[in-house]
């Protein structure tokens, strides 16, 4: 197993055992961990990218939970 390997296998453990509010902070992490994979033309594993769309939809979603109406 590679190093990248590795570290995807490890963000996406990380990921999954979270609470809610790490999970929001791990979005970033997460997000680059996505692009640099795409830039190095290597396969970005189905669960790193859904886990990605998910953890976006929750940022978003408490951003706008916290906006006043």
């Amino acid at each position: 197993m590679t190093e990248m390997e590795s570290s995807v296998s490890n963000l996406i453990e990380l990921a999954e055992n979270a609470s809610h509010a790490e999970r929001l902070r791990l979005q970033p992490k997460v997000d680059s961990m996505v692009t640099a994979l795409t830039l190095k033309g290597l396969n970005v594993p189905n669960k790193l990218r859904y886990i990605n769309n998910t953890l976006k939809d929750e940022v978003l979603d408490e951003m706008f939970d916290n906006m006043p109406v």
